[in-house]
């Protein structure tokens, strides 16, 4: 728990360091603590296998949390700065859960399980959550059920997609502001749950 409180707060410090490094023409609204929240169990790279009913195994790996921002100057669309934090993440050779190859035939879709940026000025802002191809951004975001204070369930049918970039897809997902994703169940209605180390 100190690791990740450690980890919160660096986070936060990375989001005013790059705030800082603006032209104050340019500032970009900082990340809200309701908005850090899901970002909290991403302090290191990890490594997670979720194991099904039916024994199936999914290995992915979680990178940490990932902070950049990007400076536009006199484009068409005007001048602004846009902070990001992303956590990227990987499903694994052998895993039941695989991405689809793009139409290069050789390249897979990259996955972020939490895209979120801000822009100046005025603060333009997007959040996105995505696991195993259920994607919520915009108005569904508002579908998302708080279970329990850390708790939060996922229901594909109220998403704003699912099954991107995927080959077999997900019907739900619980997830955990503390641990990260705890189970889901997938669309032959098979559980899997998070394997304890």
């Amino acid at each position: 728990m100190v690791k990740q409180t450690i980890a919160f707060i660096v986070i936060l410090m990375s989001t005013t360091f790059l705030e800082s490094c603006t032209v104050n023409d340019y500032k970009v609204p900082d990340f809200t603590k309701d908005e850090l929240k899901w970002f909290k169990p991403y302090y290191k790279t990890d490594t997670v296998i979720f194991v099904s009913e039916k024994k199936d195994l999914d290995t992915i790996i979680f990178y940490k949390s990932v902070a950049t921002t990007d400076k536009i100057r006199n484009s068409g669309h005007g001048s602004y700065n846009t902070n990001f934090l992303t956590v990227p993440y990987k499903l694994t050779n052998g895993s039941y859960h695989q991405s689809v190859v793009m139409s290069d035939g050789k390249s897979i879709y990259d996955h972020n399980i939490f895209n979120i940026s801000k822009s100046s000025p005025g603060g333009y802002n997007q959040f996105e959550i995505e696991f195993i191809g259920t994607i919520f951004n915009g108005e569904e975001l508002s579908h998302i059920e708080k279970k329990t204070e850390n708790i939060y369930y996922f229901d594909s049918k109220k998403a704003t997609y699912d099954g991107m970039g995927v080959k077999n897809g997900i019907k739900d997902f619980t997830f955990d502001t503390n641990v990260g994703i705890l189970k889901f169940t997938d669309n032959r209605d098979i559980k899997w749950t998070r394997k304890k180390i």
